[in-house]
């Protein structure tokens, strides 16, 4: 399965050498360019992106302004003339750093990274996915150094947090290195709906749903604009159950 990648960089000539390497590949599938940071959202809005070669010094707005203006950011892999910028960059948890100029041998190299890391996360997701059935009791729940296991009835929502993703329960929260998606896809979907790009709310925490928002206690979450059919879909559960 070839990855979507995408390319922010303001030098015309390294989208020209990314391509003919991404092409040389055969694992890669272009859908789009942008040379200003700010360009590249409306992209990623319109379609699914697994990997994007990111500049960090660019016009109006640097590649990690870029990153840190992300809800759930794809792989990454920054570019750059500037081998200072490297120690920075993995704090926004790329993949790779490419100093520029690089050859096949190395974009290859980087290439491999972000293949081995999508694989490791699948078999992590598939190893879960036995306890994310609707008779699950419990998952857990990655953090820098450790596994957390947490009941899924003490989850009241999940908030994507840049690179993190923050997860609050009954007895506190939990900065977890995995991503907004992936809890979206091992949490059971009768107890758990994605109500926003940056939230996931448990059902059974809701004290009041309305129009554009729902109610966890003292806690308000907004409802986003394309998940509406989620909340009528929350709704529908909560009045089959009665």
């Amino acid at each position: 399965m070839a990855l979507n990648y995408l390319i922010i960089d303001d030098e015309p000539i390294v989208h020209t050498l990314i391509r003919q390497f991404a092409d040389s590949l055969g694992s890669l599938h272009f859908v789009g360019s942008a040379f200003r940071a700010k360009d590249a959202q409306t992209l990623l809005d319109m379609q699914k992106v697994d990997l994007i070669f990111l500049d960090v010094q660019m016009p109006a707005q640097s590649g990690f302004e870029f990153l840190q203006s992300l809800v759930d950011p794809p792989h990454v892999i920054v570019i750059s003339a500037h081998k200072d910028y490297a120690l920075e960059s993995y704090e926004y948890a790329i993949t790779d750093y490419l100093l520029k100029p690089f050859n096949l041998q190395r974009f290859s190299h980087a290439i491999e990274k972000v293949e081995k890391d999508i694989a490791k996360k699948a078999a992590l997701l598939q190893a879960q996915s036995g306890v994310s059935s609707s008779m699950a009791k419990h998952i857990f729940i990655k953090d820098d150094k450790k596994q957390h296991q947490v009941a899924l009835d003490a989850l009241i929502y999940i908030k994507a947090n840049g690179n993190f993703t923050s997860v609050y329960h009954a007895d506190g929260h939990i900065l977890s290195q995995m991503k907004i998606s992936d809890f979206e896809k091992i949490l059971p979907k009768d107890k758990f709906s994605r109500v926003h790009r940056s939230y996931i709310i448990a059902h059974h925490a809701i004290s009041l749903i309305s129009a554009n928002e729902i109610e966890l206690g003292a806690t308000l979450i907004p409802v986003g604009r394309v998940y509406k059919e989620h909340v009528s879909r929350i709704l529908k559960l909560d009045k089959n159950a009665d």
